[in-house]
């Protein structure tokens, strides 16, 4: 197999001509001829050492060149197993995970010519990810080792390896995670039957009527397939006894029973009470006892802490009191048995509601500052879903509904059924004044209209004393669609003003800065000298750098202090021709810094509403990048 999809598919697609010109590879590939030479070279590396080569004949074209049949052919017998296996490394980030497994996997020194064979990578670029390998294991407290004329391994305890392959060798995409079971899961866990772990365990959960999600089924039966792969090559984990709520350690026996019976292997205790951890993560029993009161006070705490340094007042909001409690327990008592259970939609959640991860953030790590009961960035993130949705409920409220006047020129019986559909979609919306005929419309003036916000007409309207929208009397889907629209334009009309968040004294284009903190400090060192800051602005900025990453992608980052505290609502913007690094192994080449005065919600909302325009339109992001001055930015912006 070749380092990447494309590169598989020039050299089949050559495979099957006599000759092909590089027109039509270009063409068929949609590269440009370059491209298809860089193509070349790289598939010639790889087959300079399987007995063939790919050359060109001039007003002829590309061909294959075997110069040994039998290492070509073998060659081309791993590739269709490689095909068959589901074995598919498109990505550099694919290969490492693969590598890493590999690494894991094996007790034995395993020689750098057999991963190049098998991922069919230069040792050059080995070396590149044998550099991220490493840095990935230390996290684990795993140690990587190298012996001449041995190979490399991988040494440490079983549950800090296992704890390793489920972050970094399972992968997570969210909708094919919880679907089914993947190409690559399936080649992983190579000999067990997956299907049949599926049906013991829904058969177990049924039986007892507990009931979780779809993802944590999944995770449970991922965690079950890996305790049986590596029982089978007989690494076991041991773990301390904790103490154990029986009626859940009889699920797991009962569990274990099945899964002993149909593999024949033995399950060691330390092998249940590893079942039995992530048995409970899973299912949100309650296995451990958490104080109520205590998490009760700390969840008050945490809206106390929204509401000054945010002004949003969640602090009667029923639904979110009790579905906090709920979840901080759960997580709570994961952490009491050392599980940190992963997110899959935590760059989705930063990516599309980064006002309330940023504010969930900040008051969880003032409330929760003691271990076990620290949150990391992704427990933050599922707190932020039920934070986020209670702002939702929190501007709702405080959106008045509109006054609308009903226009329609086709008699009482047709008025009144549009008025009763408008009254069944938008009841909470809009109020209907009153409803008038075309003729009667015609006839009002400027003092009529007082106190309406807009007419809703089925025939079109010349008056420009307010805004009018014309629909169907039937009020189909695209009149409910345009209507919604029209709404929220009004909305965000009447909330905005001209409040100025970008400066041209606060627009920075740099060719290249030494590092994060120097950029960081020379923007908030501007917006000192503007009046819009205290001197003590860079201490908090850095300090919320220092709780987490604040960039969006591997393009853009929203860097802000860890509390609302400037004088007025600016952006400071750095675009950057050289990226700078902005976490251990991400660069950013777009920078906002948010100096956000307290109490102005509105400004928060709207500025974030914008950011997440940008993270999520990557033309833009390449538009920003290239603008040449401020004007030229703001143009881009509006």
């Amino acid at each position: 197999m070749f380092q990447y999809g494309r590169l598989n598919e020039v050299f089949h697609y050559i495979r099957k001509h006599d000759y092909i010109s590089s027109e039509r590879l270009a063409s068929r590939f949609d590269v440009t001829d370059r491209t298809i030479r860089n193509d070349i070279q790289e598939i010639n590396f790889v087959l300079s050492e399987h007995g063939a080569v790919i050359k060109l004949k001039r007003k002829y074209g590309y061909y294959i060149d075997v110069t040994d049949d039998s290492l070509f052919i073998s060659f081309l017998e791993q590739l269709e197993k490689n095909v068959k296996n589901n074995i598919e490394l498109e990505t550099s980030k694919d290969r490492i995970r693969y590598i890493l497994g590999l690494l894991l996997e094996s007790d034995d020194y395993i020689s750098l010519t057999e991963i190049m064979d098998r991922v069919y990578i230069s040792k050059n670029t080995l070396n590149n990810y044998i550099k991220t390998i490493k840095k990935i294991v230390e996290r684990y407290h795993l140690e990587y080792i190298s012996k001449p004329n041995a190979g490399i391994k991988i040494i440490g305890a079983e549950d800090d390896k296992r704890k390793c392959i489920m972050d970094h060798v399972i992968t997570y995409d969210f909708d094919n995670y919880i679907t089914g079971f993947t190409k690559e899961e399936r080649a992983l866990f190579k000999g067990i039957d997956l299907d049949y772990l599926k049906k013991i365990t829904l058969s177990q959960l049924k039986r007892r009527n507990i009931e979780t999600s779809d993802y944590n089924i999944k995770n449970l039966i991922i965690h079950l397939a890996l305790m049986i792969s590596r029982v089978r090559r007989n690494n076991y984990i041991n773990l301390l006894d904790i103490e154990i709520d029986y009626s859940i350690m009889v699920i797991v026996e009962s569990l274990c029973q099945d899964v002993e019976e149909y593999y024949d292997i033995v399950i060691s205790k330390g092998e249940k009470i590893y079942i039995y951890l992530h048995f409970v993560a899973n299912t949100h029993m309650e296995a451990t006892k958490i104080d109520d009161i205590w998490l009760e006070k700390s969840v008050f705490d945490i809206l106390e802490i929204i509401y000054e340094s945010y002004s949003f007042d969640l602090r009667d909001d029923e639904i979110l009191l009790e579905d906090l409690f709920r979840h901080m327990k759960s997580i709570f008592i994961n952490k009491t048995f050392g599980l940190n259970i992963r997110n899959p939609l935590i760059n989705t959640i930063k990516s599309n509601y980064p006002l309330a991860f940023e504010i969930t953030l900040t008051a969880v790590s003032k409330v929760f500052t003691k271990q076990p009961f620290v949150l990391n960035e992704e427990d933050v993130g599922y707190v932020s879903v039920h934070i986020g949705a209670a702002i939702e409920r929190y501007f709702a409220k405080r959106l008045e509904k509109k006054n609308v006047i009903l226009v329609c020129g086709n008699g009482q019986a047709t008025i009144r059924m549009l008025e009763a559909r408008l009254n069944l979609y938008f009841s909470d919306k809009i109020n209907i004044v009153r409803c008038i005929s075309y003729n009667e419309y015609n006839n009002y003036r400027g003092k009529d209209f007082n106190r309406i916000d807009f007419v809703i007409s089925t025939v079109p309207l010349e008056s420009r004393i307010v805004p009018s929208i014309t629909v169907n009397f039937a009020l189909k889907n695209k009149d409910i669609e345009s209507i919604s629209r029209f709404i929220n334009i009004m909305n965000i009309k009447k909330g905005q003003k001209e409040s100025g968040f970008f400066d041209e004294e606060l627009f920075f284009r740099f060719q290249e800065v030494p590092d994060k903190e120097s950029l960081l400090r020379v923007l908030c060192n501007r917006l000192n000298e503007k009046g819009i800051v205290e001197d003590d602005f860079i201490d908090s900025v850095l300090e919320r750098e220092e709780l987490g990453n604040t960039n969006m992608n591997d393009t853009f980052a929203l860097a802000h202090p860890m509390k609302l505290c400037a004088k007025e609502t600016k952006v400071a913007v750095a675009i950057l021709d050289k990226p700078v690094l902005w976490n251990e192994e991400e660069t950013v080449e777009i920078v906002f810094l948010l100096a956000i005065k307290q109490g102005v919600q509105k400004d928060i909302e709207r500025l974030y509403d914008s950011f997440i325009e940008i993270v999520n339109d990557s033309k833009l992001q390449q538009k920003i990048i290239h603008c040449t001055d401020y004007n030229e930015f703001i143009s881009i912006l509006q």
